[in-house]
């Protein structure tokens, strides 16, 4: 028996240990049934929400604004016999490539090497095969040709610049190749501080959107609830030319060309795209 000769205080005791040891013992599993119930009926009301129907707004803003700052890569390439003399003549024109940048008012902190070279030219034995044959038809083999070797050496140094006086860029061209560079890539139009005028064209984008889906609600017969998501993409900015800077080779092929090329920077368009989700109301 399970109180045996037990008095009743002693049976009592007996109850309200076995009481507190079944109670210690599925508590446990009791508050872990409850959470993850709990987790559960959290988580069937998150898919009910996301079943809701929704609309989906896209809009644009863009901001034209004038370029700033004009990039341009300037490149020096001497090619000599010896390593020496290809380095001595590049390190001469690079150096007063530079030198003459300064003159123009650029800044130290605008001009960056991007890139320095050396590359040796190979010399390869390019001698034809004739096919000859023997008197009793077989075939010469043809000589082994002879290893490539070195004829000459190839020194590039290239800079990245950046102008800041765009009224300078025509002749900060001009001048680099005077001077030695006889590589030039750009320039390219870019808008130093984007800050403001990407939060213009955010904001314009955002009322695109907001007017987008009062369009389609309307249609629709419904009304828009609170907003659920926000995407954002697309930030440019993106060159727009004006129609001076075609007027290049193609415009003056038959005529001389002049001293100093005329750059036109145009303008550059910012643009954001933005995503809109809104609740929809019966």
């Amino acid at each position: 028996m399970l109180y045996g000769n037990l008095d009743d205080a002693q049976k009592k005791n007996v109850s309200k240990a076995l009481v507190w040891g079944t109670w210690l013992l599925f508590a446990p599993v009791f508050f872990f049934a409850l959470y993850y119930g709990a987790l559960a009926v959290r988580e069937w009301k998150n898919i009910g929400d996301e079943r809701k129907f929704q609309i989906t707004a896209t809009g644009e803003g863009s901001v034209f604004l004038k370029p700033d700052i004009a990039t341009v890569s300037l490149s020096v390439r001497t090619q000599a016999v010896s390593l020496a003399d290809a380095t001595t003549e590049n390190n001469e024109k690079s150096n007063k490539v530079v030198e003459f940048l300064k003159a123009k008012g650029v800044e130290e902190k605008d001009i960056k090497t991007i890139g320095y070279n050396v590359n040796p030219q190979y010399l390869y034995d390019n001698r034809p095969c004739p096919l000859t044959y023997s008197p009793d038809g077989a075939a010469f083999p043809c000589p082994p040709q002879r290893p490539p070797r070195i004829a000459s050496y190839e020194v590039t140094n290239s800079l990245q610049v950046k102008v800041r006086n765009l009224n300078n860029i025509g002749a900060i061209l001009d001048g680099a190749t005077g001077a030695g560079a006889n590589e030039v890539n750009g320039p390219s139009f870019s808008i130093d501080d984007e800050t403001k005028v990407t939060e213009e064209a955010r904001a314009l984008a955002i009322d695109n959107a907001k007017e987008n889906a009062k369009k389609v609600a309307a249609k629709l017969g419904v009304r828009l609830g609170r907003i659920v998501g926000f995407s954002e993409s697309g930030n440019g900015p993106y060159p727009v030319y004006m129609e001076a800077f075609g007027k290049g080779a193609a415009a003056t092929m038959d005529v001389a060309a002049p001293s100093v090329p005329s750059i036109q920077p145009g303008e550059n368009e910012v643009k954001v795209t933005v995503s809109v989700f809104y609740e929809v109301r019966q």
